[in-house]
């Protein structure tokens, strides 16, 4: 959810919306933001940077790896002398911007323009539409992972919500959880390690690459979930 102080305009932008943005790659975007991250986008940047998702979640990632890492000065790790040094995988939020996104409760799809930075040197403009703007910034497959991760983590927080609940059942259902779950709350994020334990169990093989992965991921914690619910807890 982005903070309506973070917003230059409500959400109100659909697809159709006149919009065009030219990057003039001042890099001031890259200063003083919180850019989110779902397991999709840590495996796409740990592709790139050559290296695991769970070393990846160590070494540049805060908030149990809900954002990427900031420097002292509150700029992204990952912001080189002459820009993006991860550019080709950068995040959804990256390549959004400067606009947002959001889902309604119904389904709709909407976008708002966030604040720029004071010393922008973007060029805004209207000689487009919303949805051309995201096609040329490949936000296609970015999307579509963000949308089945959100549904995916909403029913897991619902699960843990009524699990929790049971305080009776509590015991009961932390001893259920226990026997076999190749995918628990302490390694949900860290896909590599989450899907190893998922083939493992399962006696799948693991997918070398990330869209593949991804969709094992998915499937292991929609299976975890799906022991969340059925336990004496839930």
């Amino acid at each position: 959810m982005i903070g309506t102080s973070l917003l230059k305009s409500p959400f109100h932008l659909t697809r159709a919306s006149g919009f065009s943005y030219a990057c003039q790659a001042c890099r001031r975007c890259c200063q003083g933001k919180r850019i989110p991250l779902n397991p999709y986008e840590v495996a796409r940047l740990a592709a790139h940077v050559g290296t695991s998702t769970t070393e990846f979640l160590a070494r540049h990632t805060e908030v149990g790896g809900a954002i990427l890492r900031r420097t002292d000065d509150d700029t992204c790790v990952f912001l080189g002398p002459g820009g993006c040094t991860v550019h080709a995988a950068r995040p959804l939020a990256c390549r959004l911007y400067p606009l947002g996104r959001q889902r309604t409760a119904g389904g709709d799809e909407l976008f708002a323009e966030l604040q720029p930075h004071p010393q922008s040197e973007g060029i805004y403009g209207d000689a487009g539409t919303v949805d051309a703007f995201l096609e040329g910034q490949g936000v296609a497959p970015y999307v579509a992972m963000a949308d089945r991760y959100g549904e995916v983590l909403v029913r897991m927080l619902n699960a843990l919500a009524r699990r929790e609940a049971c305080a009776e059942a509590q015991n009961e259902a932390e001893a259920a959880l226990q026997h076999g779950p190749a995918v628990g709350e302490d390694n949900a994020l860290d896909m590599d390690a989450a899907v190893t334990a998922y083939g493992a169990e399962r006696g799948l093989a693991v997918p070398a690459d990330v869209e593949g992965k991804t969709l094992l991921h998915i499937q292991a914690l929609e299976a975890f979930v799906a022991r969340l619910d059925a336990s004496p807890g839930a």
